[in-house]
């Protein structure tokens, strides 16, 4: 399988980078917006370079690819790789528009074409379990649910040379945009309800920044269920703080950083879930081709992030309104 890798100077690629060469699988090759950062990658890939993806794409062929972009430019890069029918997966969250996102979601669809998104919770073994107790039916019916990401000090994208993300033009916002696909999605995963109505608080009181560096999120559904969602680059230095609970008609589920939990049933039963041993990234590659060779569709589709996007699309327009949002 001949692997290439768009815009390797994202922060995320090193990471689909360990887990293709974990594999034992080859890079073919690598573009990003500066050809020094590809360059410096493909000498040690030992690969070829390119300074525009779409060269990439023309001159290689790749059988599948892993892409990444300034968010801003994301939906223009997955446009580019449905027309030239290269499988693929994107970092999220795939733009910052889900009307122009859902346009791209409509003609991926019509093709047949793997592309997906990296959604790489829905991996870790916690979902694992809980996905599995929803087919079995044993899930039951969400009633209210609550989770918070939290992450360390923004100047480190400074120091990992992407100061676009602290751009509001670029980057769409800040945690909203970054953080905002994982907790979304997980709420969509779990419920399968339609969110009616978004409401979003934020403020960027800590760090003064462009964008908000704190947001909560309140998402309301048709069936009742409320979920609070907190996302925030709030904690000092490198730490993060994340956590997890939700109840439904048959358990309550809790977590520590969201590695792991405990699954409490109403009829008594309790079941512990310990950390992982792989990072969910690492994970997210292997199982992410193991569905391209089989004929599977990906873990997580542009429609997934088409739903997630919108929701917060509708935040940001709730949180300058001062007031809530109703998207259905």
């Amino acid at each position: 399988m001949r692997i290439a890798v768009i815009e390797v100077g994202h922060w995320h690629a090193s990471g689909y980078i360990e887990g293709v060469l974990d594999l034992g699988l080859d890079i073919a090759a690598v573009s990003d917006r500066d050809m020094d950062t590809a360059q410096q990658w493909a000498d040690r890939l030992g690969c070829r370079a390119y300074d525009d993806y779409r060269k990439l794409l023309d001159r290689e062929s790749p059988d599948f690819v892993f892409a990444h972009g300034i968010h801003c430019e994301m939906t223009d890069i997955a446009d580019a790789l449905v027309e030239h029918g290269t499988p693929f997966v994107m970092e999220k969250p795939m733009g910052v528009d889900w009307q122009r996102l859902a346009k791209v979601a409509d003609k991926a669809e019509r093709k047949g074409l793997f592309a997906g998104v990296d959604l790489p919770n829905r991996c870790r073994r916690l979902t694992r379990a809980l996905l599995d107790l929803k087919r079995r039916a044993e899930l039951g019916s969400v009633t209210a649910y609550t989770q918070r990401l939290l992450a360390g000090e923004p100047r480190r994208y400074h120091e990992w040379n992407v100061p676009w993300v602290l751009d509001p033009k670029q980057a769409g916002g800040g945690p909203l945009f970054n953080f905002g696909p994982h907790v979304i999605d997980m709420f969509l995963l779990f419920s399968g309800q339609e969110v009616q109505t978004v409401f979003c608080r934020s403020g960027r009181k800590l760090h003064g920044l462009e964008v908000e560096d704190h947001a909560v999120m309140v998402l309301s559904t048709a069936e009742g269920v409320i979920a609070t969602l907190e996302v925030g680059y709030v904690c000092p230095g490198e730490m993060y703080d994340q956590s997890l609970w939700f109840c439904t008609d048959r358990l309550f589920v809790t977590t520590k950083h969201y590695d792991a939990g405990t699954i409490s049933f109403r009829d008594g039963r309790i079941v512990e879930l310990t950390p992982e041993d792989a990072e969910p990234g690492m994970n997210y590659v292997e199982e992410t081709l193991r569905r391209f060779e089989s004929g599977e569709p990906p873990v997580a589709s542009i429609r997934d992030m088409c739903r997630a996007l919108r929701i917060i699309n509708a935040a940001v327009e709730s949180a300058e309104k001062g007031s809530p949002v109703n998207i259905v």
